[in-house]
């Protein structure tokens, strides 16, 4: 369903676009440029019930990778360990080595999904938990477009404020869990103090701005540091958006990663449940009932493992099949982000396939890759809005869902597009507002 068509809504994309920038949906490239992050004019449309089902879907993959990840760091093979504990080093590793130590391992994450072409309920690609990020950004895209379409209809401002309210924001879900954490630890304010933490010239600085800007305007001390500016000791909830292995471990910032259990930090360090090999080790249990037994896991998350893509690690026994199956499958190294160290077999000739397969099985480090069965995503007609002007084409979408293991635990999605298959906003996607069904049929 779309709200608006053809000139109203080029009209309603400029303007969402416009405000969205200005607001801070931009990255910051390596040489220091500020780049507007593209908009899709075309909204994605979901009705409350499919919103809940994805939180629910997200938060039992969320659970079941946690169990899981226990289980093998105490019982698992020897591949299990490289994969959970041999790509990091250093500050990582060792703060890594106390996750467990921590009251929760994750507060905030986010699973990214697709919708097959061949339809039916989106499918899990991957877990996100160290960085979920986005919230700040879905939330200048869809009310950006709101404020903008309800100009379009003729809507006067209280109208359009009143829509916003509807449609909800992840960042004052994000908020309320980060407020619910300080209280579960034993915190006493109403309005904690919360330090954003990222390395110097992170790529998402916009966002990160604007997060800051909405819990100030929510009444808390809140502001933006590099790990060498944070003193922890003066902050009641440390909100990490850097990777332990860009912080210097000689600041008083690396030492309150060591120290998760007297530090608030969202979220410790805990990269490790992001390892495509734990994903496949999930996916396992959904034939392994003695897996999900050690791990665990209830029924909500065998269920969810059961739903995931078919998903293993690659080893000699599964490379005839991956190499006779091309089209099928991916190959994902299993310690990487960003959509690196990806292959997809359906877009490499039969030779370039069989030497990325080849390649993958001699290259074990950090656990090696997994071969992972294939969704295709469904594309649909977009018109991407970019500072350089409107085009038109056959877009993927994906849908990136919040979740958490606190005492308040974020929901609702954010949506990417891009011409390629691999979506990811550094590689040249843009954000599709998420406007819940209610919303959009005032819109109309």
């Amino acid at each position: 369903m779309t709200t608006l068509d053809g000139e109203a809504l080029l009209r309603v994309g400029r303007e969402a676009a416009e405000r969205a920038w200005a607001g801070g949906m931009t990255v910051l490239t390596p040489d220091g440029k500020v780049v507007p992050i593209p908009l899709i004019a075309e909204p994605e449309i979901l009705s409350r019930p499919a919103l809940a089902e994805a939180a629910r879907e997200a938060q039992a993959i969320l659970s079941g990778a946690v169990k899981l990840a226990r289980a093998l760091l105490s019982s698992g093979d020897a591949r299990d360990r490289a994969a959970l504990i041999d790509p990091f080093s250093g500050l990582e590793r060792e703060a890594m080595a106390r996750l467990f130590e921590a009251p929760l391992p994750v507060m905030v994450a986010r699973v990214d999904f697709l919708v097959s072409r061949e339809g039916g309920p989106p499918r899990a690609l991957e877990l996100n938990a160290t960085i979920p990020a986005m919230p700040a950004y879905a939330d200048l895209a869809a009310h950006s477009w709101i404020m903008a379409a309800a100009r379009e209809r003729g809507l006067p401002p209280r109208a359009a404020r009143a829509l916003l309210a509807r449609c909800g924001s992840h960042m004052e879900r994000l908020r309320e869990a980060l407020v619910a954490v300080h209280r579960s630890r034993g915190g006493g304010r109403e309005r904690p103090s919360i330090a954003v933490v990222s390395r110097a010239g992170d790529a998402q600085v916009g966002e990160l701005r604007r997060l800051v800007a909405h819990l100030r305007q929510m009444g808390h001390e809140a502001a933006h540091l590099i790990p060498e500016e944070c003193e922890p000791s003066r902050w009641d909830v440390l909100y990490r958006h850097v990777w332990a292995h860009r912080v210097d471990p000689a600041t008083p910032f690396a030492r309150a990663l060591l120290d998760p259990v007297r530090h608030v930090v969202v979220n410790p360090v805990n990269g490790l449940l992001e390892a495509k090999a734990l994903f496949a080790r999930l996916s396992e249990c959904a034939e392994d009932a003695a897996l999900a037994a050690r791990a665990g896991l209830d029924d909500a998350e065998r269920a969810a493992a059961a739903r995931l893509p078919l998903t293993r690690r690659l080893d000699p026994a599964l490379a005839p099949r991956v190499l006779a199956e091309r089209e099928r499958w991916v190959l994902k190294r299993s310690w990487d982000y960003g959509g690196k160290s990806v292959f997809l077999g359906a877009e490499l000739p039969e030779d370039a396939w069989a030497r990325a397969v080849e390649e993958a099985l001699a290259d074990t480090r950090g656990g090696g890759f997994v071969a992972q069965e294939r969704v295709f995503a469904a594309r649909r007609p977009g018109t991407r809005i970019a500072p350089e002007g409107a085009s038109r084409g056959e877009l993927h979408r994906d849908l990136s869902t919040y979740c958490g293991l606190g005492p308040s635990r974020p929901d609702g999605s954010v949506v990417r597009a891009a011409a390629s298959p691999i979506v990811n906003i550094l590689g040249g996607g843009g954000l599709a507002p998420v406007i819940p069904e209610d919303v959009a049929q005032v819109l109309r």
